[in-house]
């Protein structure tokens, strides 16, 4: 991916990130190589960023099958990626398709019941100045 057009300079940096122990409670994941807390939301993708969402590796960890769903919010609009997906006890749900968010959106995550799921994520974070 190229920085965009009439920058001055810019960097490309391939980051991780997790959320042990997903819950009901929105969590918002963190793209400045720390991880969120479970239920911590409000975190957005920073200004002059671009964040290509790799992968998503999602893990059952209490023996009890739960639904979960991942969705992005712009400008206080809701955008469902996906929807009460059921990964089932013990079992592991991978999500590989690309995401791309800018600054100010942010990428959800909850459980439909009190689940415990265990969440690892890979992204292009691309900034330029």
């Amino acid at each position: 991916m190229a920085i965009p057009l009439g920058s001055l300079s810019g960097t490309e940096v391939l980051r991780r990130g997790t959320i042990h122990a997903q819950t009901t409670g929105l969590t918002t994941f963190k793209f400045d190589g720390t991880h969120p807390a479970t239920a911590q939301g409000g975190n957005t993708v920073p200004t002059n960023h671009i964040i290509i969402m790799m992968s998503i590796i999602i893990c059952e960890q209490s023996n009890s099958a739960d639904d979960i769903s991942l969705w992005a919010i712009e400008g206080g609009t809701g955008i469902q990626i996906f929807q009460n997906v059921t990964v089932g006890a013990f079992k592991t749900f991978v999500w590989n398709e690309r995401i791309v968010l800018v600054g100010g959106q942010s990428l959800n995550i909850a459980t439909a019941a009190a689940g415990n799921m265990d969440v690892y994520y890979s992204y292009i974070d691309q900034s330029w100045v």
